[in-house]
């Protein structure tokens, strides 16, 4: 098969660009490198100079680039719906995947579709989004979910959204997780971590949270649970809550002054690659206490990492934490501080979360995600096919 990536999203910068899909499209070319099967990949991104820092070179993957860098969303949306199909057409493409979340409106009538959606937040929590992403998301995402011809969730409860809230039929539906960077299978070593902590000004210890700031990963929650944690439990160890700011974040720097926390919660901002490893392991636990998320993968990471995790009990956050997260109830600041105590304090525990690192490796690895998306574009161009021939007779 001749099968198109849309990889508009991928961004090999430093910076919050480099985040959430732009990783999930690394990654996934990445498995696709190592396991490409017998078909040729056409793979189109964002501008000439994101090839020439991918510094890639297979003979079954073609980089194509738009001519010119689409930071700007309007400009990459009107490049994927005027420009894309034409040069689906001229690549004769068998399969086309969009990697986030929307097909262009025309396409080869015999191309195949696949869609990764990563999660129907605009329809859970609409109010949490701008007006420009809701309706960006109502337009195009909705009709592109229910055109295409598969699509591959990143979790079994986005597989439920897509179903429940867009009336996918299930069997067009299938889940393949996203991975962890492999920088996360290298240990850390206890000179390495010290010397890290003593860098950051952190040398008593600290909780983590790693994620972008924004209304759904309900910060506030986790910042009344971080302040019973210090009155109830008389913790010392310092809250770090590390990340871009995405929007409507001011109520976090809002909450941080009415608890009194100013000299307690450290904003270390965006997490460049070869730092993010290192706050992990340095780490005495990490929080990842969200409202909704399609995946979750800073979960997983840590997990990865054998840092004990403390999350939701909801959404997806359950199986980004492989039954090894402890889990809690995201509006319950009380049952949030309580695990928290248990992560820093339980030494059977922490010993456990240990142990586990090479599980979780196994289960989110790049191979899978490969493996399993190729077999998804597999059992899409037999569906194509079939839907062709169908139309013809």
């Amino acid at each position: 098969m001749r099968i198109g990536i849309n990889a508009q999203l991928l961004s090999v910068g430093q910076g919050y660009r480099n985040s959430g899909v732009s990783r999930y499209i690394r990654y996934l070319l990445t498995g696709l490198e190592q396991n490409p099967g017998e078909h040729s990949y056409t793979v189109f991104v964002n501008g000439p100079a994101v090839i020439e820092q991918l510094d890639t070179h297979h003979p079954q993957i073609t980089y194509i680039s738009a001519p010119w860098p689409e930071e700007r969303p309007v400009v990459r949306v009107a490049w994927e719906q005027a420009v894309l199909p034409s040069l689906l057409r001229q690549q004769r493409i068998d399969v086309f995947h969009s990697a986030v979340n929307v097909l262009p409106e025309w396409l080869p009538a015999r191309c195949a579709t696949v869609i990764t959606l990563h999660d129907l937040a605009f329809l859970r929590f609409p109010h949490i989004l701008t007006r420009s992403k809701r309706l960006y998301h109502r337009t195009f995402t909705v009709r592109s979910l229910q055109r295409a011809t598969m699509l591959i969730t990143v979790s079994a409860s986005t597989r439920q959204d897509a179903h429940e809230l867009v009336h996918i039929p299930y069997e067009r539906i299938h889940t393949v997780y996203p991975c962890i960077d492999a920088r996360f299978s290298h240990v850390m070593v206890g000179e390495q971590i010290e010397s890290f902590r003593a860098q950051k000004g952190l040398t008593d210890g600290f909780i983590l949270y790693l994620g972008t700031l924004e209304p759904r990963k309900n910060i506030p929650t986790l910042l009344e649970a971080y302040a019973r944690l210090r009155q109830q439990y008389d913790r010392r160890e310092k809250l770090v809550l590390a990340g871009s700011k995405g929007w409507l974040y001011d109520t976090i720097f809002e909450t941080v002054r009415q608890l009194g926390l100013e000299t307690e919660v450290i904003f270390p901002g965006f997490v460049p690659d070869e730092e993010q490893a290192l706050w992990y392991y340095a780490a005495r636990a990490f929080a990842y206490p969200s409202l909704y998320e399609g995946f979750g993968i800073p979960v997983a990471e840590a997990l990865a990492c054998g840092v004990p995790v403390v999350t939701s009990n909801i959404s997806s956050l359950p199986e980004a934490g492989a039954d090894i997260a402890l889990t809690v109830n995201p509006h319950d600041s009380e049952e949030m501080a309580q695990a928290l105590y248990r992560a820093l304090t339980d030494e059977t525990y922490r010993d456990f979360c240990r142990t586990q690192t090479s599980t979780v490796l196994q289960k989110f690895s790049a191979q899978e995600l490969a493996r399993k998306t190729l077999a998804v574009y597999e059992q899409a161009a037999k569906q194509g096919t079939t839907r062709a021939a169908m139309r013809a007779q």
